[in-house]
C-alpha cells in the first residue's frame, strides 16, 4: 500500500512540474496556440500609452514569476480558497431594467441597454489562456453558461489579452442562434475576428464613437498594453469603453494603471459617469504591477477622479493572476476606504446585476459586507446555472 502511495505521490510530482514547464511556457511564449491564427498578420503599431509616467523603466514580471503562479495553481487547496459569492444570473428580471450591467466574473460583464444585450470582454471559459484547459483557471463557477446567454447584439473588447478576449466564447457567440452580434475592437485587432470568429469587427482609435440605435459607444485609453503572443506586442490598441443610454453613463476601463490625467480626461471629455466597473485585481508584486493594474487603493483614486456617481470592482477574484489571494482584493478595499471616507466602491457577488441609474435595484453591496465562500471546481457552474436565485 505504501510502495502504491509513493509511486502515486512520484507520478502527481512529475506531472505537476511538466505542468508547471507547459505553463510557464504559454504564459511567457503562448506559442501553443491552437486555432488563435492571424497574430503573425497583425500589422498596425507598436502603440503607446497616451500618458507618460517617468518612473516606469518598461521592467515586468520575470520568467521566475510564472514558475511561482502555476505552482500555486497546481498545489491550491479548493476547500480553504477563499472566492466571491456566486449567484445565478437573474436574466428575466435584468431584462425588465432600461440599463443595467451584471458581472459575470473577472472582467466579463452584461449589459441590457434598451433593447440591447452587450457582451464585455467575454471569457467563459474554465480557463483563461491559448490552449483550453491550460493557464489561470476558474475558482468560482459561472453565473450562467454560454448556451445561456440571450442574442448578443454587441460585443465589446477592451484589449486582447487571454483573461478578456477568449477563443472559444468569441465563437460561440458569432455562431449564435439569429446571426453574430457586432464587434467593437481596438485598432489592428478585427483580423484576429476574421480569422477566427469568421466575423467582421469594428475597429476604434481612443475617443472614437459609434452608435447602435439609441446607445452610443464610446473607445477612451487606458494605461496598459496589448499581446497574444510575445513578439507582436503592442500591434493591436487596448482601451475601456463609455456606454451612453437614457441620459445615463456606464464607464468600464478594461485593465490600467492608475494615472490621474487620464481619469480626468475621460470625466472632461465624456461627461458624468453614473456607474463605473472599476478593476481592482492582479495587483501583486505591487512594484512591477502598478504600471499595469488598479490595486483596490488606486480604484479608490480613480473613482475619485472620473466623478464617479458609483463605482464597483471587477478583475478579481475569479483567476489569480497576481500574487494576492483570490478574495484579498475585498478585504484591501474595505480597509482602503476606511481611510479615504470620501470615496467609496462597492463589490457585487458573481451573478449580480445594478441598474446604472442612481440608487435603483440590484446587488450592489459595501464592500465590508461581501462574505466570502469557499472555491468551487467551475464545472459546478451548469448546477448553479440552473438554480433559483
Amino acid at each position: 500500500m505504501k510502495l502504491a502511495q509513493m509511486i502515486t505521490g512520484r507520478k502527481r510530482t512529475v506531472m505537476a512540474l511538466l505542468a508547471i514547464v507547459l505553463l510557464t511556457a504559454l504564459g511567457s511564449c503562448a506559442l501553443m496556440v491552437a486555432r488563435d491564427r492571424g497574430a503573425a498578420d497583425l500589422k498596425p503599431g507598436p502603440f503607446r500609452n497616451a500618458y507618460v509616467i517617468p518612473e516606469d523603466t518598461g521592467e515586468r514580471v520575470k520568467g521566475t514569476y510564472f514558475f511561482r503562479r502555476a505552482w500555486v495553481q497546481l498545489t491550491r487547496d479548493l476547500a480553504s480558497t477563499e472566492v466571491p459569492p456566486v449567484i445565478p444570473l437573474d436574466l428575466a428580471a435584468m431584462q425588465q431594467q432600461s440599463f443595467a450591467v451584471a458581472w459575470l466574473g473577472h472582467a466579463s460583464l452584461l449589459v441590457r441597454a434598451g433593447s440591447l444585450w452587450i457582451l464585455i470582454d467575454p471569457v467563459l471559459s474554465d480557463t483563461a489562456g491559448p490552449v483550453q484547459g491550460f493557464g489561470p483557471a476558474r475558482l468560482p463557477p459561472l453565473p450562467l453558461q454560454p448556451g445561456q446567454l440571450p442574442h448578443i447584439d454587441v460585443v465589446l473588447v477592451s484589449h486582447d489579452h487571454y483573461d478578456h478576449l477568449d477563443l472559444s466564447t468569441v465563437q460561440k457567440v458569432a455562431t449564435q442562434a439569429g446571426g453574430a452580434p457586432q464587434f467593437f475592437v481596438g485598432r489592428g485587432l478585427s483580423e484576429w475576428f476574421q480569422w477566427n470568429a469568421g466575423s467582421a469587427a469594428r475597429e476604434f482609435d481612443w475617443w472614437d464613437e459609434a452608435r447602435v440605435g439609441d446607445t452610443a459607444f464610446r473607445f477612451v485609453p487606458a494605461q496598459h498594453n496589448s499581446g497574444r503572443l510575445p513578439f507582436h506586442k503592442n500591434t493591436t490598441l487596448w482601451g475601456g469603453w463609455v456606454i451612453a443610454h437614457a441620459g445615463k453613463q456606464f464607464y468600464f476601463p478594461g485593465d490600467t494603471a492608475f494615472v490621474n490625467a487620464l481619469f480626468e480626461d475621460i470625466q472632461r471629455r465624456t461627461g458624468r459617469i453614473d456607474l463605473a466597473a472599476l478593476p481592482i485585481g492582479s495587483y501583486e508584486p505591487r512594484a512591477l504591477m502598478r504600471f499595469e493594474h488598479l490595486n483596490p487603493d488606486d480604484a479608490l483614486h480613480a473613482h475619485q477622479s472620473l466623478q464617479a456617481r458609483r463605482s464597483f470592482g471587477v478583475h478579481w477574484g475569479t483567476f489569480q493572476l497576481g500574487d494576492e489571494e483570490p478574495f484579498q482584493a475585498a478585504t484591501d478595499l474595505a480597509l482602503a476606504m476606511k481611510t479615504r471616507t470620501s470615496a467609496e466602491i462597492g463589490l457585487m457577488p458573481i451573478g449580480g446585476f445594478v441598474a446604472v441609474e442612481c440608487c435603483a435595484a440590484g446587488d450592489l453591496r459595501r464592500a465590508g459586507d461581501l462574505q466570502p465562500v469557499r472555491a468551487r471546481p467551475a464545472t459546478e457552474g451548469a448546477a448553479l446555472a440552473s438554480g433559483q436565485r
